[in-house]
C-alpha cells in the first residue's frame, strides 16, 4: 500500500537518502522510482522489491517534490550523465546505513513520461555465504562437491535474473578457496571485492572484454577462473577451450534449467562437440518464499501481512555424464537429456519443491510458481 507521503522529506536529497534507508531496513532487493503520468498530474511512484515481489511504498505530486531534481540527484550520486535524458545509462555508488557499507547499482531508462531509475541494493554479505546456506539438499551437495573440487572442466551455473546465480558463484568459489590456488575472475561489473581473488572488471571502453581478459588470464598461470557471463558463442568457445587446457572455469548463464542451459548453448552456436567435451555440470538453482514461521502463511507483523518471511534458493544439479556427452554429440531431445540426468541422481525443481510443501516450507502456490516460470521462459 502506498504510505502518506507527509512521513518523508521532500528535499530530493534527503528524500533519496530516507527512501534508501526504508529500503535496507525492508530487506530489499531493488528501489524502483518511476514517473507516472495521472489525472493530468506528473507523479513519483517509488516501489521495493521485496521477498521477489514489487510494493509501492510512496506516491509524490510535483507539488511535494521536484520530480526533475530527484532524478538528476540520482544521476549524480552514481555518475550518470545528467545531460542525457532520452537513453539508457548504467551508474553506482556505494552508500553506509548503520555503518553496513552497501554497493548501490542505478540503471536509467527514459519512458514515455520521464525517466525511470532501479537501484539493486548489493549486500555484501550475501556474497559471503557457505555452500551449506544456500539451501542445497545433502543429495545435492553429494553430487556438487565434487564437481566443483575437479582440477578442470567447466561447471555452469544458470537461473533466472535476480535468482541467485552470482550469489551461488562466489559461495563456490569460497569453498573451494586456497592460497595455493590461483583464482581470478571476469566481471562486469565486479560484484564485491573478495581477499584473495584476482578480480578484473570487464572495460569496454579500453578493449577489455571477456573473451580478450579471459585469453590474457591464461597466460597467468590459473587455476580456476570465473567469468561473470557468458553472453555469446565466442566467449563460450573461449571458455571451454580454457577448461580443456586444464583450468577450472565457472560462469553463470541465463537459462530456466540445466537440461535448457545445453539447448541456450547450442542455439548461441556452440558446437555440440565443445559443449561434449568441456561441460562437467550445470547448476540451476531458483529463489523459493518461505512461510513465515510465526503465522505459518496466515499473515501478521512479522511479515509485513504478507504470510511468507525471506527466501530459499532451490537447486538442480546435473552432472554431466559420458552418456549425456554422446547425447549431447547425437542431437538428443530435452526429454532425453532430463531423463540420462535424473538416473545420474539430478532432482529436478518439481521434486525438491513438492517436498519442501509436505514439510510445511512454503505453500503449494509459491511452489507453482516455479513451474509456470518453467513455462514462460
Amino acid at each position: 500500500m502506498i504510505q502518506k507521503t507527509e512521513n518523508y522529506p521532500h528535499e530530493p536529497l534527503p528524500f533519496i537518502h530516507h527512501i534508501i534507508k526504508q529500503a535496507v531496513k525492508s530487506n530489499a532487493t531493488d528501489i524502483h522510482w518511476e514517473p507516472l503520468y495521472e489525472n493530468n498530474n506528473f507523479l513519483l511512484v517509488v516501489r521495493f522489491r521485496v521477498d521477489g515481489l514489487l510494493k509501492d511504498i510512496v506516491k509524490l505530486e510535483r507539488r511535494e517534490i521536484n520530480l526533475d531534481s530527484t532524478v538528476n540527484a540520482l544521476k549524480i550520486m552514481c555518475g550518470m550523465d545528467t545531460t542525457k535524458k532520452r537513453r539508457e545509462q548504467d551508474g553506482r555508488t556505494t552508500f553506509n546505513v548503520d555503518g553496513i557499507e552497501l554497493d548501490l547499482r542505478f540503471s536509467c531508462m527514459p519512458v514515455v513520461s520521464g525517466e525511470k531509475i532501479v537501484v539493486r541494493i548489493i549486500y555484501k554479505e550475501q556474497f559471503c555465504k557457505k555452500l551449506e546456506d544456500l539451501g542445497i539438499t545433502p543429495d545435492g551437495m553429494k553430487l556438487l562437491v565434487p564437481l566443483i573440487s575437479k582440477k578442470e572442466g567447466f561447471v555452469l551455473i544458470v537461473g533466472p535474473t535476480g535468482a541467485g546465480k552470482s550469489t551461488t558463484l562466489y559461495a563456490i568459489l569460497n569453498h573451494i578457496y586456497s592460497r595455493q590456488k590461483n583464482i581470478c575472475t571476469i566481471e562486469d561489473p565486479v560484484e564485491c571485492m573478495i581477499s584473495g581473488f584476482n578480480q578484473i572488471q570487464v572495460e569496454y571502453d579500453y578493449g577489455m572484454t571477456f573473451v580478450s581478459s579471459l585469453r590474457a588470464i591464461m597466460r597467468q598461470d590459473p587455476d580456476i577462473i570465473a567469468l561473470g557471463e557468458v553472453r555469446d558463442a565466442e566467449t563460450t568457445r573461449t571458455a571451454f577451450q580454457a577448461a580443456l587446457s586444464g583450468s577450472l572455469i565457472f560462469s553463470t548463464l541465463h537459462a530456466r534449467d540445466c537440461v535448457n542451459a545445453i539447448i541456450r548453448l547450442l542455439q548461441m552456436g556452440v558446437e555440440p562437440y565443445f559443449i561434449s567435451a568441456a561441460l562437467t555440470g550445470v547448476i540451476s538453482v531458483r529463489l523459493i518464499r518461505l512461510l513465515c514461521r510465526i503465522c505459518k502463511g496466515e499473515g501478521c507483523m512479522h511479515c509485513a501481512n504478507s504470510g511468507f518471511k525471506k527466501r530459499i534458493g532451490v537447486f538442480e544439479i546435473m552432472k554431466v555424464t559420458d552418456k549425456i556427452k554422446n547425447l549431447i554429440l547425437e542431437g538428443a531431445s530435452q526429454e532425453g537429456l532430463k531423463k540420462s540426468a535424473v538416473e545420474a541422481g539430478m532432482l529436478p525443481f518439481q521434486d525438491i519443491a513438492g517436498k519442501m510443501v509436505s514439510l510445511g516450507l512454503t505453500s503449494k502456490e509459491e511452489a507453482d510458481k516455479l513451474f509456470t516460470l518453467d513455462e514462460i521462459q
